[in-house]
């Protein structure tokens, strides 16, 4: 199979499509993809030997050979057409490992290795677990790579957050943060709420997101160190939302809301 450009073939379907249809709004044009990609999909192509575009890689089951295929999108940077990408969820487990193997490559490029990622996810594979846990354990910056790793462990189960707990104490600090967002689905765990409120007290720069993790964990511990940063002289306004948020959510009390007059945040909003 060669690399062909589905989408552009797409959009000069789009084209004639509108030029078949004039007079349409902007609006009636939006409303009308979905049933122009039902067409355009299922109608067999030239370009495509008379197959149909949604039929195009049915007929190939060797996962090398649409792996190979995928990763050649990529090196022509091309978009990969969501029938391939639908292809290869669909045989599962046969390109799984081949998948699994462009995840754990850090010599492939991080767009590729994402995609394999999303496909791993959708198919419901957990061997790729070790390699999302060290992708997010060793984040060192914030990626998308890392981000989507962190997305899929947040949809696994209370075992794999305490894998990654484990590694917070030599966790770099952006990974750090990606632990206990993920951590903090799977509350029972002690050691998230003390690493937060451990945060909560040394991170002033990052109040807000402490506090939001803390209202999103739900552990009432936090409850009296959230009230604590609520009367701080130094603390911004936006800061202040944050955590009179998350004592609100935990079935606090913030009392009175304070004035933050001087506040670039409190006088942008005020001024709207």
């Amino acid at each position: 199979m060669k690399i062909i450009d589905f989408d552009a073939k797409f959009f000069e379907f789009a084209r004639k499509w509108m030029a078949a249809h004039p007079g349409l709004t902007e609006e009636q044009v939006e409303n009308s993809y979905n049933s122009m990609m039902e067409e355009w999909v299922s109608t067999p192509a030239e370009w495509l030997d008379g197959k149909a575009p949604a039929n195009y890689f049915r007929d190939c089951a060797d996962p090398e050979a649409l792996i190979g295929l995928m990763e050649g999108y990529f090196a022509s940077s091309i978009n990969l057409p969501e029938p391939l990408y639908a292809r290869i969820v669909e045989l599962g487990g046969e390109c799984a490992p081949l998948l699994r193997e462009i995840v754990a490559d850090e010599g492939r490029s991080e767009d590729l290795r994402a995609e394999a990622m999303g496909m791993l996810r959708d198919i419901g594979d957990r061997g790729v677990d070790d390699a999302l846990i060290t992708l997010v354990a060793g984040a060192q910056e914030q990626s998308e790579l890392s981000d989507l790793a962190a997305d899929v462990l947040a949809g696994r189960d209370a075992a794999t957050a305490a894998r990654l707990l484990d590694a917070y104490e030599t966790a770099p600090a952006h990974a750090q943060t990606l632990i206990l967002d993920v951590c903090c689905n799977f509350p029972g765990d002690a050691r998230i709420c003390d690493y937060l409120i451990r945060r909560l007290k040394n991170q002033p720069e990052q109040r807000a997101l402490n506090a939001s993790l803390l209202a999103k964990l739900g552990d009432p511990r936090a409850l009296e160190p959230l009230k604590e940063m609520l009367g701080l002289f130094d603390l911004r306004y936006l800061d202040y939302i944050e955590l009179r948020d998350a004592v609100e959510a935990l079935g606090g009390d913030a009392g009175e809301d304070r004035s933050f007059y001087g506040d670039p945040d409190f006088e942008a909003l005020r001024n709207l």
